[in-house]
């Protein structure tokens, strides 16, 4: 009896250690990738809502009444698998991925099941689209870029970074750790990051709300921009060679703080960083 317990219990010890062996946890890592693209046709401004719970989204102007989706896809493989193996979910989703049309409204990545998301997958989207029109986009945990949109945008990433390059509409963008570099913007301005920096080029059309927890801003306007200014700093200086000039209310200077109006004023521009500098150019 005890011989065949001792053997059972080198039998599972030598099962383990196979499955820890080198070979066994890379194919862990890299588990079962796939891929699909999709072409759709649009006739007018396109409202577009894309999410991931876990990879990356790219969104670029296109040409032409046409959205091409390309989808990467990866799912993870482990002991714990379910009935459907890493490979069967990766060729379902190539077959029937998560989009949906109806009109000029394409709903993407909303209806990934909870089996898929129990058994690890990811996907990562690429996205051409026609300038006009409006994004919606959210990513769990990856990297968010958009570019060339003449609408509003809203862009989430829980962890990871944004790139907003070429956006004429409203902006609202959030990540909760991860930095926001926006590029050659001109419209209204809402950033906020739990912890990373924001860097911003543009032209206000609107105000500018930008916020970050840990992490410094530096922004860049035309040189003779007018705004009002009220930035804040918990730990870092602010700094801006411009002219501030007492229009109404009152101007403060101090080591953390720059409130005033410059070049007669204009849209509101309020920066707040808990820690870190503030740079205006």
């Amino acid at each position: 009896m005890r011989s065949s317990l001792h053997y059972s219990m080198i039998v599972l010890v030598a099962f383990i250690a196979a499955c820890l062996a080198p070979g066994n946890a890379a194919a862990q890592r890299n588990g079962i990738e796939g891929s699909f693209t999709r072409t759709l046709n649009v006739s007018g401004t396109v409202d577009l809502d894309v999410a991931t719970g876990s990879g990356s989204i790219d969104i670029k102007q296109g040409s032409g009444n046409v959205v091409e989706i390309r989808g990467k896809v990866r799912a993870g493989t482990n002991w714990f698998q379910s009935d459907r193996d890493a490979q069967d979910i990766v060729r379902e989703i190539e077959s029937n991925p998560p989009i949906e049309q109806v009109g000029n409204t394409i709903r993407i990545g909303r209806d990934q099941d909870r089996d898929r998301n129990r058994n690890n997958v990811s996907i990562s989207y690429e996205i051409t689209m026609p300038s006009q029109g409006s994004v919606r986009s959210h990513s769990g945990s990856g990297h968010i870029s958009v570019s060339g949109l003449n609408g509003p945008l809203e862009a989430g990433t829980g962890s990871g970074g944004l790139t907003l390059t070429d956006i004429r509409g409203r902006i609202v963008a959030n990540t909760g750790s991860g930095s926001i570099t926006a590029t050659r913007i001109s419209s209204e301005f809402k950033a906020s990051t739990g912890s990373g920096g924001i860097t911003v080029d543009g032209e206000q059309t609107g105000r500018w709300d930008l916020e970050t927890g840990s992490g410094s801003v530096n922004i860049r306007l035309p040189q003779n921009a007018g705004f009002e200014l009220n930035a804040h700093t918990g730990s870092g200086g602010v700094y801006g060679d411009f002219p501030i000039t007492l229009q109404a209310g009152r101007i403060e200077r101090r080591p953390h703080d720059l409130s005033g109006k410059v070049r007669g004023g204009g849209y509101a521009l309020d920066v707040r960083t808990g820690s870190g500098s503030i740079r205006i150019e």
